[in-house]
């Protein structure tokens, strides 16, 4: 094999090599990209269900959030607020059923089922976990 040979060995190699890089780093750059719009959609969405969660909670608090829901603000009493906050969090949980994990999916219908501050806090540790997988030590007292 000769000199040229070998050089136009070498840059085709190399050519096809670069070529094969800028598809893997390509795809791998979507699906990174992928990634981080599901957690911001999550995050958000989580962000919502736990403000939904607080106001059944403490129908005061529709008070102290902004949320883009104009029926929510033309509610006057407290029974009125907790019933739209819980069709508000049924609707959430099923489609919670496309991005939640098991352990969100869960702690969520605990609370469904008997809300209050505990199962509250649970459930946003769940999610803390489930967006960035950050387990927390304090406690229910502490928070």
């Amino acid at each position: 094999m000769n000199l040229s040979t070998q050089i136009i060995s070498l840059v085709t190699t190399l050519g096809l090599g670069s070529v094969m890089g800028i598809i893997i780093k390509s795809l791998l750059d979507r699906n990174s990209e992928l990634k981080i719009k599901l957690k911001t959609i999550n995050e958000e969405k989580y962000r919502t269900i736990l403000i939904y969660m607080s106001i059944l909670i403490n129908p005061i608090n529709k008070n102290h959030f902004i949320l883009n829901d104009n029926i929510l603000y033309t509610l006057k009493t407290e029974n009125e607020v907790q019933e739209y906050a819980i069709s508000k969090l049924k609707a959430y949980y099923y489609q919670s059923l496309l991005y939640a994990s098991d352990d969100v999916m869960r702690s969520f219908k605990l609370f469904l089922e008997a809300p209050d501050k505990q199962k509250y806090i649970i459930t946003a540790e769940k999610m803390r976990v489930d967006l960035w997988n950050n387990k927390t030590t304090l406690t229910i007292n502490e928070i």
